[in-house]
């Protein structure tokens, strides 16, 4: 190493809990500085069928949410407005 010093580590717990897993996941980091939820990117219309934890979280969240998408799922900003019309 060169001599810095180590990050600190997150205290990581592992807790089941039973509800919807967006309400779950916003009531749980209430007194946290971000939430951080992933996505899987289904199509638009598989998420308005199924539902979404990302879209659940951010709508019950009292602090904010990241929405992390899966590199596939990432576009370059010329070509999303290119595909958008815009």
């Amino acid at each position: 190493m060169d001599g810095s010093p180590e990050s600190p580590r997150p205290e990581v717990r592992v807790v089941a809990l039973e509800g919807p897993a967006g309400q779950v996941l916003a009531r749980r980091a209430a007194e946290a500085s971000l939430l951080v939820v992933g996505s899987r990117s289904r199509s638009r219309l598989a998420g308005m069928v199924l539902g979404s934890v990302a879209l659940d979280s951010v709508v019950h969240s009292a602090v904010p949410v990241m929405v992390v998408h899966p590199p596939s799922a990432r576009r370059e900003p010329a070509a999303a407005s290119a595909a958008d019309g815009g």
